[in-house]
C-alpha cells in the first residue's frame, strides 16, 4: 500500500499551483479524506489558522496563493514511510519585492488511499 500512497501524493503535487477553491468535493475526495487536516509551517504567515476538511483546504489554497504574485511548488524527493510520505519541495515565489527559493518539507499521512493530514515543515538546511 505504501507505494500507492506515494502515487497519491505525486498526483496532488502534480496539480502545481493548487487552486483548490475551484474544485468540487467529488474532485477533492479523489485525493483527500473529508476530515483532512492541513497544518502550515509554525513560523509562517498562516500558522495561526486551522484548516480542516474540504472547506479548510479551499481556504488554505486561497490564503496561501493569494499572498503571492507568482508561486511554484516542485517536488524534489518523495520518501515512502508506509502510511506516511515525506516530501522535499522546492518553493519559488515572488510577492512585491520579496523573492524566495527555498526547500520546504511536508509530511503527508494517508489512510484508505487518501491524504488525511498534511504538515508543512520549513527546512533550515
Amino acid at each position: 500500500m505504501s507505494q500507492e500512497n506515494v502515487e497519491v501524493v505525486k498526483r496532488f503535487l502534480g496539480f502545481g499551483n493548487f487552486q483548490a477553491e475551484a474544485l468540487p468535493d467529488d474532485r477533492l475526495s479523489e485525493l483527500f479524506d473529508p476530515e483532512v487536516e492541513w497544518i502550515p509551517i509554525p513560523q509562517g504567515l498562516l500558522s495561526e489558522s486551522s484548516y480542516v476538511g474540504f472547506e479548510g483546504i479551499r481556504r488554505f489554497s486561497s490564503d496561501f496563493f493569494a499572498a503571492w504574485d507568482e508561486m511554484s511548488v516542485e517536488p524534489k524527493k518523495l520518501r515512502d514511510a508506509g502510511a506516511v510520505v515525506l516530501a522535499d519541495l522546492r518553493m519559488r515565489g515572488r510577492m512585491r519585492e520579496l523573492e524566495i527559493d527555498e526547500v520546504w518539507s511536508a509530511v503527508f499521512t494517508l489512510g484508505d488511499g487518501r491524504i488525511v493530514r498534511v504538515q508543512a515543515i520549513r527546512d533550515k538546511g
